[in-house]
C-alpha cells in the first residue's frame, strides 16, 4: 500500500498580493488625502461668489420600487460629472439623499 506524502510548505506570497497590497496603501493615502483637504465637501455659493457653479440631481426611486442597475448607472453619470466639473474650476454640488415623500402615500395605499 503507497503512502501518503507529507505536504509540503513553501512560503511564497500568493501571486499578486503585492500589486494588490501597494493599490490599498495607495488607495488609504489618497482618502486621507481627500479628508484632510475637504476634497469632496463643497457648499452651495452665494450669489456673490465669483466662482461658477454646477448642480447634479439624482431621481430617487420610489418606495414600491426597487433599486436595480439602472439606478447605479444614472448616479455614476452624474457623479463623474461632478468630478469633472470640479476639475474645470467649479464649484460642483451633487446633494445625494433620498426622502420620505412616498411614505404617507405608501401608508394610505396600505389601508
Amino acid at each position: 500500500m503507497k503512502q501518503a506524502k507529507e505536504p509540503v510548505s513553501i512560503n511564497v506570497e500568493p501571486k499578486g498580493q503585492k500589486k494588490r497590497e501597494y493599490i490599498r496603501n495607495y488607495e488609504r493615502d489618497i482618502q486621507q488625502y481627500w479628508e484632510q483637504n475637504k476634497t469632496f465637501e463643497m457648499n452651495a455659493s452665494n450669489v456673490t461668489d465669483p466662482q461658477e457653479t454646477w448642480l447634479g440631481t439624482f431621481p430617487y426611486p420610489y418606495m414600491n420600487g426597487s433599486l436595480h442597475l439602472g439606478h447605479a448607472f444614472t448616479a455614476s453619470k452624474v457623479d463623474f460629472a461632478a468630478g469633472y466639473q470640479r476639475l474645470k474650476g467649479k464649484k460642483a454640488l451633487f446633494p445625494f439623499a433620498f426622502h420620505c415623500t412616498g411614505m404617507p402615500i405608501k401608508a394610505c395605499a396600505d389601508k
